[in-house]
């Protein structure tokens, strides 16, 4: 087993989401951490009754996925919530109580592995029900099951300084200038 290397391993306990049952439980820690050896962050998820996603995400995913969780479409730009409007700012600071961003990643005693022990690499964003009250980003590999979350903007801020925090020991030095100087008020898909 290869050995991550990662200056800023980012974790944080999620108490603001355990209603959130999207997967079969709520998110309980994520973590992403770069993989200097394989030039990807693993992502890995883990849920209240022990459940463990783990996923493998490329620069080129990374590219996609920054601007979906600014409420974009990862290749227009276009907002992909045409109605509601998202203070981002806001939804920062509605995320920080109780998320903890210092914690180690802490594996589960008796993980279950819904999509195996081995990491999946993702390779496609689908959305669903974004004219719905219960949006989701899904994260998917080309073949099988993969990740579906909540499409909420706590959430998706939260996973935006996770992937910060991997970004900064990747300098892979993503073209994200647009994406990052967003104006604080936009619309969210």
């Amino acid at each position: 087993m290869k050995r991550l290397t990662s200056v800023d391993i980012a974790t944080f306990i999620l108490a603001i989401f355990e209603s959130i049952n999207t997967m079969s439980d709520a998110i309980s820690q994520i973590q992403a951490a770069y993989n200097a050896l394989e030039d990807r962050i693993l992502l890995k998820i883990k849920t209240h009754n022990d459940q463990l996603y783990s996923a493998w995400i490329t620069r080129r995913y990374m590219s996609l996925l920054v601007p979906a969780l600014q409420g974009q479409h990862p290749q227009t730009g276009d907002p992909l919530f045409g109605g509601r409007k998202l203070n981002m700012a806001a939804a920062a600071k509605q995320n920080a109580p109780d998320s903890d961003f210092e914690s180690a990643f802490t594996p589960p005693e008796d993980p279950h592995y819904p999509l195996g022990e081995a990491p999946i690499l993702l390779t496609r964003i689908t959305f669903k029900g974004l004219d719905s009250d219960n949006p989701q980003l899904n994260l998917e590999p080309e073949e099988g099951p993969g990740i579906a979350l909540p499409f909420q903007p706590q959430l998706m801020n939260i996973l935006w300084k996770v992937f910060s925090q991997a970004l900064n020991s990747a300098e892979w030095q993503l073209d994200l200038k647009a994406i990052l100087q967003l104006p604080s008020t936009s619309s969210l898909q």
